[in-house]
């Protein structure tokens, strides 16, 4: 068979069964072995590779499997490398699989030739580039163990075009790839559960990786046995119901009181899979914290960024997964004694309490017609429990990141990196990796101008996302940074003048409704539900109403 064929055998026997694509001519073997095996893997065929590569990160995201996203040479993989990079931030597995220049080409700048290792080292966990066809299959089962290995993420493999041709031998049957897991002696979690059983007021920090179904039951088993109240890392909202009496909200961008005061007044602060990105450490002032803080993650580069700090100085680190450690550091707390479990079960109550009030509509005073929070209210309301709600990047998103409450795992959608163009592409990686769940997608406008082409992806293969587009005709953070830093005459390149998005989706066959007013969006919204296919509501929100934090500097 040729060496395509073998790639595609590969992928399949390893688990890979969805692939995204704009189609190139450098991978031609690749795209007819998919044919031929269509009923094993499903591809995707996408209007720019960026948005194959967002709706293969929201898959992996969702699915906790990698897709694959194959693209040509220099162009499709430059293009492709904003989702690779969002997957890299997100631990999220990924195989890009590029169609390269003929073997003895490589190196002579030919004809939309790149250096793959020099561009993508840093936004992947590896760049594999088999020398001989004869490798191709095995460095194509590498790739999708790489990319769940340890911390998942994503893993460029790099295929000549005359490689894709060439007659090897079929791939011996392996079966599909399963992660090992990474375990932390026993000795490394007694200390852990020590810690917490002294700690007068532990809290945990939860992120990317406690948000597997297997991380969350042990998050909440070792939440309800150390009586500490959880809260979630940035666009990490979903690793616990958000009305267990635990979760106390959500690290945003922007400063939340009490949450300031719940980690000023810790003296134990367990990370639970968190990288400590910067908005969730706030720029890392966290680990410079008084309390000592205990950083599970699997990682050993993750650690070591945060091995001389002074929080990480007084606690410990340990390389291992979520879910085993918290298991087992679970069943290793007892109770401690009465009057320390009172005041500690007041103090989570007392952050529960303060997050269901921040959370409810009403307590922001909105400038336009429309009141986000409102929407929101409104939209959670009319989906069950198991519906995926994601985000583009851009500030309206803070509206849902405050007001809507995550009940079940695995339905937030979005980006760490918060790349703008990822709403659309990732609505349609979020329904393939759940079929069956309603898929809602809040977009900016400047989000949608990104890639509301994918939009006719989605009518093509009757994808039945539903997006909600939030016009303020600005990019919102930006300009606000602009007029309060250098007043009212320095809006520049920041306003934007927004085309009829409803008429675009009409353009795909997509159907759309248009908002105005507050009340306008029920009617609009369930009736966009209702429909079978993809549908599109067009909300026009006021630009003032940039973020629902203060008209000050703190909105943005």
């Amino acid at each position: 068979m040729e060496a395509g064929a073998a790639l595609v055998e590969a992928l399949i026997d390893a688990g890979l069964d969805t692939a995204f694509t704009v189609p190139g001519e450098s991978f031609l073997p690749v795209l007819e072995a998919m044919r031929r095996h269509r009923n094993r893997i499903q591809l995707v065929s996408v209007r720019q590779e960026g948005g194959g590569a967002f709706a293969a990160h929201a898959y992996g995201a969702l699915s906790g499997r990698p897709a694959a996203i194959m693209v040509s040479r220099g162009p499709g993989a430059a293009n492709a490398s904003i989702g690779l990079h969002a997957a890299l931030q997100d631990s999220v597995p990924m195989v890009l699989l590029i169609g390269h220049v003929r073997s003895h080409m490589r190196g002579r700048e030919a004809f939309q030739e790149i250096d793959p290792a020099s561009m993508f080292a840093s936004m992947s966990k590896a760049v594999l580039q088999p020398e001989r066809a004869e490798d191709v299959a095995d460095a194509a089962r590498e790739a999708v163990r790489l990319s769940l290995a340890g911390r998942p993420g994503p893993v460029v493999l790099v295929v000549p075009r005359d490689f894709g041709e060439i007659e090897v031998t079929a791939p011996p049957e392996k079966g599909v790839i399963k992660p090992q897991p990474v375990i932390a002696g026993l000795e490394e979690i007694a200390a852990l559960a020590a810690a917490v059983q002294s700690a007068k007021r532990p809290l945990i920090l939860a992120g990317e990786l406690a948000r597997s179904p297997e991380a969350r039951v042990a998050l909440e088993a070792f939440a309800e046995a150390s009586g500490a109240p959880v809260l979630a890392a940035y666009r990490c909202q979903d690793v616990m119901a958000n009305t267990h009496a635990a979760y106390a909200g959500h690290l945003e961008i922007n400063p939340v009181a009490y949450q300031d005061q719940a980690l000023a007044e810790a003296d134990l602060i367990v990370v639970a899979g968190s990288r400590l990105d910067g908005i969730t450490s706030r720029e890392e002032k966290l680990a410079d914290n008084e309390a000592a803080m205990v950083l599970i993650h699997p990682d050993r580069a993750v650690q070591a960024r945060f091995a001389n700090s002074p929080a990480i100085s007084k606690g410990r680190t340990l390389v291992a997964d979520v879910a085993s450690t918290l298991t087992v550091a679970a069943g290793l707390l007892t109770d401690p004694p009465a009057d320390r479990l009172t005041d500690l079960l007041t103090w989570r109550e007392g952050l529960h309490d303060a997050f269901m009030r921040f959370s409810e509509p009403g307590g922001f005073q909105v400038h336009g017609a429309v009141d986000l929070a409102q929407v929101i209210a409104e939209a959670a309301a009319a989906l069950p429990d198991d519906a995926v709600v994601a985000t583009d990047g851009g500030s309206y998103a803070r509206w849902i990141h405050r007001y809507f409450r995550f009940r079940t795992g695995l339905t937030q959608g979005g980006t760490a990196s918060g790349a703008m163009g990822a709403g659309v592409p990732g609505g349609i990686g979020a329904a393939l990796a759940k079929p069956g769940a309603p898929i809602v997608v809040f977009c900016g406008d400047g989000g949608f101008m990104m890639s509301g082409q994918e939009l006719s992806t989605a009518a093509r293969e009757e994808i039945p996302i539903k997006v909600i587009v939030c016009d303020n005709d600005v990019h919102g953070s930006i300009l606000k940074g602009q007029l309060d830093k250098y007043g009212e005459a320095a809006a520049y390149a920041t306003r934007m003048g927004s085309p009829d998005f409803g008429q675009i989706a009409r353009g795909y066959g997509v159907p759309a409704w248009r908002v105005e007013m507050t009340s306008q969006w029920d009617t609009a919204f369930r009736a966009a539900l209702a429909h079978e296919g993809p549908a599109l509501v067009h909300v026009i929100c006021d630009a003032r109403d940039i973020a629902p934090y203060g008209n000050g500097k703190d909105a943005v």
